[in-house]
């Protein structure tokens, strides 16, 4: 399998709050765990069914960071985790709308951790 990824990916458990961008509805919004992160995008835990296309509002918990990174995520793939109880729900984002200095700061987190 060739690797298509421009950037590397950590894997992380970092704290992520996101929700589902809908015109004309509240957000629900959901707390949940990065599987792994890299300048490109991320997976992550999520609570409900997503489709491909879908946009989250992204709020990344950088552990060295005061403030969250702020993005916005593209679903591009969707998995339900056969035999998981409770029915575990994982998803792969490509952002879509983050700021150079935001996407900056997950550059330097990866590296950091990553290569040290």
């Amino acid at each position: 399998m060739v690797e298509k990824r421009k950037y590397i990916r950590l894997k992380a458990p970092i704290g992520v709050t996101y929700h589902l961008v809908k015109k004309h509805k509240r957000p629900r919004i959901h707390k949940s765990l990065v599987r792994n992160i890299g300048g490109g995008g991320m997976s992550l835990l999520v609570n409900d069914d997503l489709r491909a296309g879908d946009l989250l509002q992204l709020e990344i918990q950088i552990p060295h960071l005061e403030d969250p990174v702020v993005a916005v995520g593209e679903v591009v793939w969707f998995v339900r985790c056969q035999g998981a109880i409770p029915a575990a729900r994982e998803a792969g984002l490509k952002f879509r709308d983050i700021r150079p200095g935001e996407l900056h700061h997950i550059l330097e987190y990866v590296h950091a951790v990553g290569i040290g």
